[in-house]
């Protein structure tokens, strides 16, 4: 559906060839500095967008497993509450540039068609996520991109921030906008070299941790993931440290060769610290969400007594899938007895697993498979309404830079495009 969007209007009316004279720098070539090139590109502004790489967007490659969910289409106050203890301070920018509004961008403007799927994702029809980044490289113009250029140091000079690399190199900006990434998925160029930078400016970064990533399991209950590896299954989540519950979800789990992963998993990583062994951490797996442990055994029981010679994890199957079933059945020490010859005990425990699985975790996640990190700069340093800086005017900070995180869905990249716009409108006056 077409849907009308204003917003670039009203920018090109309080900016136009106004403020072609103000040059603008960006640091980092992800998702929240291309959208910002993009932006100054389509306002006719004077920018150029440092690249530490030898390429932009490369993490923007591996979104949505290389297909690119560029954002969610619902309603900005409904799309706020994903942003965890973020959600209040993003909601100015979310308004300011809609998800409609973003797919009117994409679509109109990069000429990239688009189209919805399940929880209102939105992905470029070719699940290509490289016509994205194309599209935006394209657009930005590669005369404005400068690759290869490691920022070393951000220092003001006559009003205005002189940029510099390790080789020497350096450039003036009137303002200075920093994209410079966190630390998830670090082989792309997001190494974390960006909080330094802003240390160094006079902001805090908050602790960061990995966000949206499977969970590693401990070696006894490895051998159980392990060979379940691929299998994927509805349950209900919950994240335990010190014998308390920390965080829940609810959605897909995947097993894999070393835990745990999949959408009810990714979104209790960013709660997993550092000392998680130390705090006994585990995560507990409910293959029977909203149903509580006493009408499942009723259940069970009843299909039990219509079956009497079938196995009980055949029975089991009704549930969960099969493997799963037999793997359960393992784990309670009931693997080859039929319905008949189960005792209460014996079904019960079967039960057990079934609604209260305990997974218990190896360590902290890996910010090699993050998709997103959890902290960045205090968003008490930043104005909400433009992500600049309170500390130092003239500069602003976005995208995983920041103290925000959002759950899988296109959230993180609709908050990138979002702080883009506000940051580039505010750049621009």
């Amino acid at each position: 559906m077409k849907v009308k969007c204003d917003c670039y209007n009203r920018l090109r009316k309080t900016s136009g060839t106004e403020v072609i004279h103000i040059t603008v720098g960006i640091i980092g070539g992800g998702a929240a500095g291309l959208f910002a090139a993009c932006f100054l590109k389509r306002e006719g502004a004077s920018f150029t967008l440092l690249e530490k790489t030898s390429s932009c967007g490369n993490k923007l490659l591996l979104t949505g497993h290389g297909r690119c969910n560029i954002t969610n289409r619902k309603p900005p106050e409904e799309l706020k509450d994903g942003y965890h203890e973020a959600s209040g301070f993003l909601r100015s920018a979310l308004r300011a540039f809609t998800p409609d509004d973003a797919v009117e961008f994409i679509v109109n403007e990069l000429k990239v068609p688009l189209k919805e799927e399940d929880n209102n994702r939105m992905f470029p029809v070719s699940d290509k996520a490289s016509d994205i980044r194309d599209a935006l490289v394209d657009y930005a113009g590669k005369d404005n991109i400068i690759t290869g250029f490691e920022v070393s140091d951000i220092s003001r000079e006559d009003d205005r921030f002189k940029v510099t690399s390790g080789d020497g190199r350096s450039y003036l900006f009137d303002r200075l906008i920093v994209a410079a990434g966190g630390k998830s998925f670090p082989h792309t160029g997001s190494d974390g070299n960006g909080y330094e930078l802003v240390k160094r400016t006079g902001h805090t970064v908050t602790p960061l941790s990995p966000a949206l990533t499977g969970v590693p399991v401990r070696e006894e209950d490895r051998e159980f993931t392990s060979s379940l590896s691929g299998v994927s299954v509805y349950a209900g989540t919950g994240l335990y440290l010190d014998n308390k519950k920390k965080n829940r979800a609810e959605g897909n789990v995947l097993f894999t060769h070393d835990g745990l992963s999949g959408p009810a998993i990714t979104e209790l990583a960013r709660d997993i610290p550092v000392d998680v062994r130390e705090r006994d951490g585990w995560i507990e797996l409910d293959f029977t969400p909203g149903r509580d442990e006493k009408d499942v055994d009723e259940e069970l029981l009843s299909k039990m007594r219509i079956r009497p010679d079938a196995r009980l994890t055949t029975i089991g199957a009704e549930f969960v899938p099969s493997s799963l079933s037999a793997a359960l059945g393992e784990r309670a020490g009931v693997t080859e007895l039929r319905a008949c010859d189960v005792t209460r005990e014996e079904r019960r425990g079967f039960v057990r697993e079934l609604k209260h699985l305990h997974m218990s975790i190896e360590r902290q996640p890996s910010f090699d498979t993050a998709y997103v990190t959890r902290g960045g700069v205090a968003l008490g340093e930043l104005k909400r309404k433009t992500f600049e800086s309170l500390i130092v005017p003239g500069l602003f900070i976005i995208g995983e830079m920041t103290d925000i995180d959002g759950i899988s869905g296109g959230y993180n990249l609709q908050a990138a495009m979002s702080e883009a716009y506000v940051a580039v409108r505010a750049s621009l006056c």
